[in-house]
């Protein structure tokens, strides 16, 4: 069984410093996205370890993967981990090797933007549990429904 398929993926420092200083919805509630009007169809797994763009919104138990312009995934992991909210790189560990994550395979959160380093002397694995589409624009159209009542 090799667990060798890992994938660096990093995030910019924008996005990284912007979410590292705000205070979320999510820190009240850390189920709040269940009700996200973005929140698409639970799905299998995807094909794309690849070929990952960037991370975002990430908490302490769900991130959002980009992978090109308009496919993205939001993916749950079980219980907390909590370097992931503040992780400046990711990488995806597949079971066997696969280019494919689904349910069982697990995410890594690193403080570098470069992959594991020095300081990452024992990452913690954050075994997924269900991964979703997410609809960036759904939430514009949401609130354009809104203003037609």
């Amino acid at each position: 069984m090799n667990r060798s398929s890992i994938l660096p993926i990093a995030a910019t420092a924008l996005l990284l410093a912007a979410g590292a200083c705000s205070t979320t919805a999510e820190d009240a509630d850390p189920d709040a996205w269940r009700t996200d009007a973005r929140l698409g169809e639970q799905v299998d797994r995807i094909c794309f370890s690849s070929s990952i763009d960037n991370f975002r919104e990430a908490d302490r138990r769900t991130v959002i993967v980009e992978k090109g312009v308009n496919d993205e995934y939001l993916i749950e992991t079980m219980g907390n981990c909590y370097n992931l909210k503040n992780a400046m790189s990711l990488s995806l560990d597949t079971f066997g090797g696969s280019s494919c994550i689904g349910r069982g395979d697990s995410i890594y959160a690193y403080d570098s933007a470069f992959g594991p380093d020095e300081t990452d002397l024992a990452p913690v694995r954050c075994p997924i549990s269900a991964i979703y589409e997410w609809d960036e624009d759904a939430l514009d159209q949401e609130d354009d429904m809104d203003g037609e009542e």
